[in-house]
């Protein structure tokens, strides 16, 4: 069973995506898309022209107007995107969250954006996205033939960081506390942010990481699968001795159409993508760049994965 995942698509840097072929090309069973799908802002004045925080200033009808252009060219100006969905979809293969940039802006927490904006975002993510199977939220699970795969919304109901501040509604924690409860070999989570890389990640909410380190403990066989930083990169569990629990392994995949400073220069590039393959007795884990496959990265990543779980 292949999954491929990725983050991190800003159709204004790149109109034309050849990668999505590549990816098609693997015929994967799954392709999970995990956040920052499209880029309601980026870079920063006057070198970009949709500067970090910008849409925090629109109306609400340009914030839905701004939107929805930008779902439009990504969902339907891009054929290799638009055919490597129209066949996910047609295997009920094809699975995405949303992180801070395609909520609403830059690092955007719920508890500062408006309900109209919110609406807004989430009824157009239920538009083009379609995949939720727990309407009308964005948090929801799958279950395929190896995996419980839960995917988790860490932008709705966050509060600004701090020692207790909220990431996750009750709500959500419970749904996901109910779903870790399954007889499939492996549970797949997926989120925006990481637990631990970047500089917006789970461990600027201690209480929540814990809550949920403690939740996954109690099962074997865990995957965190993320994106947000634009880099590839395979983490082992991190033992955090302050919260008293130690961290899953994550695997991230981030960057697929950016500039990684926003130079809009080659070298700048980001093209990065990630196949995760599950079978009976073994793990296998492939990342892929703009100059192919990284074969050394996604060796050491598979070896530990097949000694630790």
């Amino acid at each position: 069973m292949k999954i491929i995942f990725t983050s991190c698509v800003r159709y204004e840097a790149f109109k034309e995506q050849p990668e999505w072929a590549q990816i098609l090309d693997q015929n994967p069973d799954y392709l999970f898309l995990l956040g920052d799908n499209i880029y309601m802002d980026y870079g920063i004045a006057p070198f970009s022209h949709e500067p970090i925080g910008c849409p925090e200033n629109y109306s609400v009808q340009e914030f839905k107007s701004i939107m929805t252009k930008k779902y439009n060219n990504q969902f339907t100006l891009v054929p290799e995107f638009k055919n490597l969905v129209e066949k996910m979809k047609l295997k009920n293969g094809f699975f995405a969250i949303w992180d801070d940039h395609d909520f609403a802006w830059d690092n955007a927490k719920g508890a500062t954006v408006s309900p109209e904006k919110k609406k807004i975002s989430q009824e157009l993510f239920h538009k083009y996205l379609n995949c939720s199977t727990n309407l009308p939220y964005t948090y929801y699970h799958v279950d395929t033939p190896f995996a419980r795969v839960i995917f988790i919304d860490n932008r709705t109901d966050s509060e600004e960081k701090g020692k207790d501040a909220q990431l996750l509604s009750n709500e959500q924690f419970e749904f996901i506390e109910n779903k870790l409860q399954h007889d499939l070999k492996y549970t797949i989570l997926c989120g925006g942010l990481t637990l631990t890389e970047g500089h917006e990640n789970w461990t600027n909410y201690p209480s929540q990481l814990k809550k949920l380190c403690e939740m996954i403990a109690k099962q074997n066989n865990v995957i965190f699968l993320c994106g947000d930083i634009h880099k590839n990169k395979f983490i082992k569990p991190k033992k955090i001795e302050n919260l008293n629990i130690t961290t899953p392994v994550q695997i991230i995949s981030s960057g697929m159409q950016v500039n990684y400073l926003g130079l809009g220069i080659p070298h700048d590039d980001k093209h990065n993508w990630c196949m995760l393959e599950l079978k009976e007795d073994n793990i296998q884990v492939s990342f892929y760049n703009k100059h192919g496959h990284q074969k050394k990265k996604s060796e050491k990543a598979t070896m530990f994965l097949n000694s630790y779980l």
